[in-house]
């Protein structure tokens, strides 16, 4: 064969390699048939040298130019079972496995292999959220997304199933909030907070909906919402300095506990519409002033 037209050939099935338009070993057999062993100098091996980790020098057949050098091809070399392919391949067989038995046979359980079953997978999630914390982020979103589903659907399902009271559902919830905020802390990220913090300000309109409507007054209903509104907002101004995040959430969530009276005030039929509308216009109307003077602040805690 002619050593233009071979030439030709090792650079076409040398593209073929390198695009992949022919499977590895293919390309190596057919690149061993045509060069004998031996590889030609040619612009398409020498484009090819970092990828095959060659020195020109060698691929060129060369060697301080007076010796030749036989140049075989060799498949590329596959990635070894590291320990971290190993554990991730046992934690997925596990999920996998748990969501299967879950599926198929969890009414048949008894309520505290239930419990056992709801505690177990949100330790697993929470601990795989700490472990990716910081080399995959996105992950631990959704590891601790699940957790605290499993926690709160979970637990709220089992206590159910025990003949709990409402009492105890909403005890039980609020340890779940206060971890949501111990949580924050932990992991840095301020929507943990404000899911924690928002979620004590719904439990607290639900423990106190029933006190406040035996005997409602607009005012007494103000003193249940506004001193801790006024707590929360003035945490965010002191703590600006010291950490601007976290001041961010305790000023909104301030100011949502701000209008926490009329909002509770919708579910109690002694409250007059016209009143709560009234009282409305007049808290947005000082929830707007206030932002104005301090627009600042807000700019940097909302990012504006």
């Amino acid at each position: 064969m002619e050593d233009q037209r071979k030439r030709t050939i090792i650079a076409e099935i040398e593209n073929w390699r390198r695009n992949h338009l022919l499977p590895e070993h293919y390309c190596i057999f057919l690149l061993n048939l045509y060069t004998e062993g031996d590889r030609p100098n040619t612009p398409a091996s020498a484009g090819g040298n970092e990828r095959m980790g060659t020195a020109p020098g060698v691929l060129s057949g060369k060697v301080n130019s007076t010796s030749s050098v036989t140049n075989t091809y060799a498949p590329r070399t596959v990635s070894p079972v590291t320990g971290k392919m190993v554990v991730a391949w046992l934690l997925g067989a596990f999920v996998i496995a748990g969501l299967i038995l879950l599926a198929f046979h969890f009414n048949r359980f008894q309520t505290p292999m239930q419990i056992t079953i709801f505690a177990c997978f949100a330790l697993v999630f929470y601990i795989l959220g700490l472990v990716y914390r910081r080399s995959a982020p996105p992950l631990t979103h959704l590891f601790l997304g699940l957790s605290f589903v499993i926690l709160i659907a979970g637990g709220v399902y089992c206590i159910q199933k025990l003949d709990g009271s409402l009492p105890f559902i909403l005890f039980y919830l609020g340890f779940v909030c206060m971890l949501l905020c111990i949580s924050a802390i932990i992991f840095g990220y301020a929507y943990l907070l404000y899911a924690g913090l928002l979620g004590l300000a719904i439990l607290y309109g639900i423990t106190t909906v029933h006190r406040v409507g035996m005997d409602y007054t607009w005012w007494t209903s103000e003193l249940y919402w506004v001193p801790l509104a006024c707590l929360l907002t003035g945490m965010g101004f002191l703590m600006n300095k010291a950490n601007t995040k976290w001041a961010g959430v305790f000023a909104v969530c301030g100011l949502a506990f701000f209008f926490g009276a009329e909002i509770q005030a919708l579910y109690i039929p002694a409250a007059k519409r016209d009143m709560i509308q009234l009282l409305l216009f007049i808290k947005v109307f000082i929830a707007s002033t206030l932002f104005f003077f301090t627009r600042g602040y807000w700019y940097a805690w909302l990012r504006l």
